[in-house]
């Protein structure tokens, strides 16, 4: 018979730093819950005082799915909270729930005609002027509780809530959500340069990635990375110390002051040195990889993956490394030497992939090499 084992608890110091985590984010979360009627919210999304931010824009769902929606209303099925934050303007931006929201507005819009309910079959066809006005009038008099984020919740706390309780079925993925939330000057250089026919050509993905804004999540963790990088930290080894092993708070923290930094400096000047600073070692860095590697950032000349381990390890050594020793430029070697050794490949497996030390490692395991060639 097995023996018991006592399960061992966190330390002390493990369970300070949890409860300390918790009370500060627990602070950026203040709101106010109320009920709306559909008519009510209705004509604030016709006078565009509701709006949808633009990472949810391209999310819709099917009209067999806001069907069985609103069969489910009629049903008197409850309706999960929709949640609001209210901007600078005294707009309020949908956190979440902007499928339901715009369902609603269609079909009372005469936009959407009933199909595939099972419940009530026989309202299949229908639009919402179909139905006697007192079913109409009941079916705008239905309310739906709403809670109200406080206005000093910022950015990064709307978009990780709505990556959390999303309940529409789809989810804007991380690149989308940046892009709608952060916009600057910093964004729209990462997006100019992410469709460059150089960035494309070394990039070959499907067209499905590319509609999800990979190579932008590409980019972002490319300058994220150098530009956090301390070749003096670890006692000269090299850290990013911003780095806590939450990609998502390090990229958007990152974008975010990189637009107030370059917005800064296009207000003061009329230019931004940084942009052109790290656009030029971007597409330097480009240049040296598509000379010193056959297959670009894939793994073979036929390759239609281009793995974020892989690409981070190959891009942020480089330009590292340019930056440690510029004459590489001139004197290009041949990266397969390493890119084959079991070393590249155990360094660029997907496993801990965003652990620190891992990502560290694959990062100075390409500069390195590059350095002492």
């Amino acid at each position: 018979m097995a023996r018991y084992k006592k399960p061992k608890h966190p330390d002390l110091t493990k369970i300070e730093a949890a409860e300390t985590q918790i009370r500060d984010y627990s602070r950026t979360v203040k709101f106010t819950v109320t009920e709306y009627s559909f008519e009510f919210i209705m004509q604030r999304l016709k006078d565009d005082r509701y709006y949808v931010p633009e990472y949810q824009r391209n999310l819709v769902w099917t009209d067999e799915k806001k069907s069985k929606f609103v069969e489910s209303i009629f049903m008197g099925l409850p309706i999960p909270f929709v949640f609001f934050w209210q901007d600078n303007n005294g707009r309020m931006e949908i956190v979440d729930g902007s499928q339901r929201l715009r369902t609603i507005r269609d079909f009372m819009s005469d936009k959407l005609v009933l199909k595939k309910l099972h419940t009530l079959p026989a309202a299949n066809g229908f639009r919402y002027s179909d139905f006697p006005h007192s079913r109409q009038l009941k079916f705008a008099e239905t309310s739906i509780r709403v809670i109200i984020l406080d206005n000093a919740t910022d950015a990064l706390t709307r978009t990780e809530m709505f990556a959390r309780i999303n309940t529409g079925g789809q989810i804007a993925n991380e690149a989308e959500i940046r892009r709608g939330s952060l916009p600057g000057p910093f964004m729209d250089m990462i997006k100019s340069v992410s469709a460059s026919s150089e960035f494309e050509r070394l990039t070959p993905i499907s067209k499905q990635l590319v509609d999800k804004r990979e190579r932008e999540e590409l980019v972002t963790r490319f300058f994220a990375y150098l530009e956090s990088y301390d070749p003096q930290g670890n006692d000269g080894e090299g850290n990013i110390p911003s780095y806590k092993e939450e990609p998502r708070s390090f990229y958007f923290k990152f974008v975010e002051n990189m637009n107030s930094q370059t917005d800064l400096e296009l207000s003061d000047k009329g230019t931004s040195e940084t942009i052109e600073r790290l656009k030029g070692e971007f597409f330097d860095t480009l240049k040296f990889v598509e000379k010193a590697s056959v297959n670009g950032f894939t793994k073979s000349t036929t390759g239609k993956q281009v793995p974020r381990v892989r690409f981070e390890s190959i891009a942020v050594g480089t330009a590292l490394a340019l930056r440690e020793k510029p004459e590489l430029k001139d004197n290009v070697p041949d990266m397969s030497a390493l890119l084959e050794t079991s070393a590249f490949l155990n360094a660029t497996k997907s496993d801990a992939a965003n652990v620190r030390s891992k990502l560290l490692g694959r990062i100075r395991l390409v500069k390195n090499w590059l350095i002492q060639q």
